[in-house]
C-alpha cells in the first residue's frame, strides 16, 4: 500500500469543507424592482397612482416549484388627508423605488435559512394604505397623465361700424388667468388619491401565477405589521387561487393586532379600522366567513377572522408588541400629559403602575391568540420581547444569537411548522424582561 500524506490529506479536506460549505451559501444580491405588467390599465395602482410592484428573486435547485410571497408592512391612511401625504412618500408610491437585500425568511443561505433559501422570494411593495383591502372606483383613470398647455378662449361681440354688425371674434385670456387655472389644476391633481390596495394584491397574485406560481408544490404567504395582517386578510383567497395539490400556508409577522382599549378607556384602534375601512371601500374584501358574523369593522381585527380561517396559520408576534403598545395601549391622543411618552419607547422606563397596565395589555394578547392553541394546523411563536417585526432580520430570524422560545429559533420554528415536522405552539410563559435572547426590534418591515 502506498504512503500516506497528512498535509495533503489536510488540504483535501480543507477543500471539501470549503466546497460543502460554499455550496450552502448564497451571496445575497441586490434585487431589482419588477412593475406589474399593464398595471395602470388594470387599475392596480398605489395611492398616486404609480403602478403596483414587487421585488422577485427566482428559486433554484429543488426549491423551483417553491413560493414564499412576503408583503411588506407600513401602518395605514385612514382618510383624505392622512393618503394624500401618504401618496407622497414611498408608503404611497412606487416612484423612486431602489434594489433591495433579502434576509430573514427571504434570505438564500441554507445555513441561516434552511426552510426557504431556494424557494421563488417576492416581496410585495406595500403603497396603498390598506393591508391591500382598498377598492374603489371612482378615480380618473389617466393617472399620470400630464398637464397639456392650452389657452382658454371666450366669445365677444364687438360691433362693425361701417355694415352696423356684430361679429364674433376670439380673444385670449390673459396669462395670469391661465396660470391661475394650471394652478388649481395642478392642485386637483396633486390631492388625486387612488384606493386600490385589494386591486394590487390580485394582480401581483395573477403576474406571479403567469411566471410558474400555478405550478407551486408548497407555497406559504407571509407579511409583516400591516402586511401581516394581509396576510391573514387574504390567506384563504390565496388558497384559492393556488391547485388544489399545492400546500399552502400562511405566516403572519407582528400583524396580530388586538381590539383592546387605550389607557383612556377609548376603542380607538377599533374607530380607526372603521375609518380605515370607510375610506378605503374596503368592507367587500374583508373575508366573507367573518363578514357574514360580524361587522365589517371587527373583521379587521384577526382574533375575529381566525375563527372561520380555513388555511393553516403560524402566527409570530411580541407579547408587548412595540407597535401596539405604542399606537394601540398608549397613543399620544390618550396621553396629552406625555406621561407615557418614556414608557411606551422604553417599557424598562416603566412606573410600577404602567407595568401593570403593560402587564394587563400582554393578557389581553395572549387572550386574543388562545382560539389558535386549541388549532391542531395553526402555529404560535409569542415571545416576552418588546419588539415589532421579527421575521426580516437575519440576527433575529435564525442566526447564533438569535430569538428563542424553549430553546427554539424563528427560522427554525416556522420551517418545523410548515412541514408538519412538529406542532410548533410555542409562548414565553414570563414577563419581559424574562428572555435573554430578545432583541427589541422597532420595525423591519
Amino acid at each position: 500500500m502506498g504512503s500516506h500524506n497528512p498535509t495533503l490529506w489536510m488540504y483535501l479536506f480543507i477543500f471539501a469543507l470549503s466546497t460543502v460549505l460554499l455550496s450552502m451559501t448564497v451571496v445575497a444580491k441586490a434585487v431589482d424592482l419588477t412593475f406589474v405588467t399593464n398595471a395602470v390599465q388594470k387599475g392596480a395602482v398605489c395611492l398616486d397612482g404609480s403602478p403596483a410592484a414587487y421585488y422577485f428573486s427566482p428559486g433554484f435547485g429543488s426549491g423551483v416549484n417553491n413560493w414564499v410571497v412576503h408583503m411588506e408592512g407600513g401602518g395605514w391612511c385612514s382618510n383624505e388627508e392622512d393618503c394624500v401625504e401618504r401618496k407622497s412618500n414611498f408608503r404611497g408610491s412606487s416612484k423612486d423605488s431602489v434594489q433591495m437585500s433579502f434576509s430573514g425568511i427571504l434570505g438564500s443561505s441554507q445555513q441561516s435559512n434552511p426552510g426557504f433559501y431556494n424557494w421563488n422570494k417576492v416581496k410585495v411593495r406595500y403603497c396603498d394604505g390598506s393591508s391591500f383591502t382598498g377598492d374603489i372606483e371612482a378615480v380618473d383613470p389617466v393617472s399620470n397623465s400630464h398637464i397639456i398647455p392650452f389657452f382658454f378662449f371666450r366669445l365677444c361681440r364687438i360691433p362693425h361700424f361701417q355694415e352696423q354688425k356684430h361679429w364674433t371674434v376670439i380673444t385670449v385670456f390673459s396669462l395670469d388667468v391661465f396660470s391661475e387655472y394650471e394652478l388649481k389644476l395642478q392642485t386637483v391633481q396633486a390631492k388625486r388619491v387612488f384606493y386600490r390596495g385589494s386591486r394590487i394584491w390580485f394582480a401581483i397574485v395573477d403576474e406571479l401565477l403567469a411566471k410558474g406560481m400555478n405550478k407551486a408544490q408548497n407555497a406559504l404567504l407571509s407579511g409583516c405589521s400591516a402586511g401581516g395582517l394581509a396576510s391573514i386578510l387574504h390567506c384563504d383567497k390565496f388558497r384559492d387561487l393556488l391547485p388544489s395539490t399545492t400546500k399552502v400556508k400562511c405566516f403572519s409577522d407582528a400583524g396580530f393586532f388586538i381590539n383592546a382599549k387605550d389607557i383612556s378607556g377609548v376603542e380607538r384602534i377599533k374607530a380607526f379600522f372603521e375609518d380605515v375601512m370607510v375610506t378605503h371601500g374596503s368592507a367587500k374584501n374583508l373575508p366573507a366567513s367573518c363578514t357574514a358574523r360580524l361587522p365589517p369593522s371587527l373583521c379587521f381585527f384577526p382574533q375575529y377572522v381566525v375563527q372561520t380561517l380555513r388555511t393553516p396559520l403560524f402566527v409570530l408576534n411580541a407579547a408587548y408588541d412595540a407597535w401596539q403598545i405604542k399606537n394601540i395601549l398608549a397613543p399620544s391622543s390618550s396621553d396629552s400629559s406625555g406621561a407615557w411618552r418614556k414608557c411606551k419607547l422604553d417599557i424598562k422606563a416603566c412606573s410600577s403602575a404602567q407595568s401593570q397596565t403593560i402587564q394587563g395589555f400582554r393578557a389581553e394578547f395572549l387572550n386574543a391568540v388562545s382560539g389558535l392553541q386549541s388549532s391542531p394546523s395553526a402555529g404560535l411563536f409569542i415571545d416576552s420581547c418588546h419588539a415589532h417585526c421579527q421575521s426580516g432580520r437575519q440576527a433575529v430570524w435564525l442566526d447564533s444569537g438569535s430569538t428563542t422560545v424553549d430553546n427554539n429559533p424563528i427560522g427554525k420554528a416556522v420551517a418545523d411548522w410548515f412541514y408538519d415536522r412538529t406542532a410548533t405552539k410555542l409562548i414565553d410563559n414570563c414577563s419581559y424582561p424574562c428572555n435573554p435572547s430578545c432583541h427589541d426590534v422597532a420595525d423591519d418591515s
